[in-house]
């Protein structure tokens, strides 16, 4: 007779091994369409920035660096288009304001088409969590 203990770090690598298939099929489409997408709202409003990274965080869509670096979160794939763009649109005005002022709301609303609050109320109803982004 064999008896099979059970810890709880054996849970989480077994649930860590399930996890992996999507999670780089998810990381893969966000490459092949976030980098894209980003190169070309980038170019279509003059903004220059200096590399992409892909990332899976759990506490935000995505985020752009004094150096000019702009993060995105791969469960930007789970929102609809139209929010993907926003945060896109969102991490390319950090490199004219590196802060969440006046100004930057100003030039942020400017490139939604004067939706900006109404996209952030939307994307406020999805949530980054350990399995993905989920709407409430």
């Amino acid at each position: 007779m064999i008896i099979r203990i059970i810890t709880p770090l054996r849970r989480i690598a077994r649930r860590r091994r399930r996890k992996a298939v999507p999670d780089e099929a998810l990381r893969a489409e966000a490459k092949a369409w976030l980098i894209p997408r980003l190169q070309e709202l980038a170019a279509s409003h003059g903004f220059t920035y200096n590399k992409v990274f892909i990332k899976n965080n759990v506490s935000n869509w995505g985020s752009c660096s004094v150096k000019g670096n702009i993060n995105l979160n791969m469960q930007l794939m789970r929102l609809p288009e139209e929010l993907r763009d926003y945060v896109i649109l969102h991490e390319l005005c950090h490199l004219r304001q590196l802060n969440h002022g006046a100004e930057f709301h100003t030039l942020l609303n400017s490139l939604c088409g004067g939706r900006e609050k109404e996209l952030r109320r939307q994307l406020r109803n999805y949530h980054i969590g350990a399995n993905g982004a989920s709407a409430s």
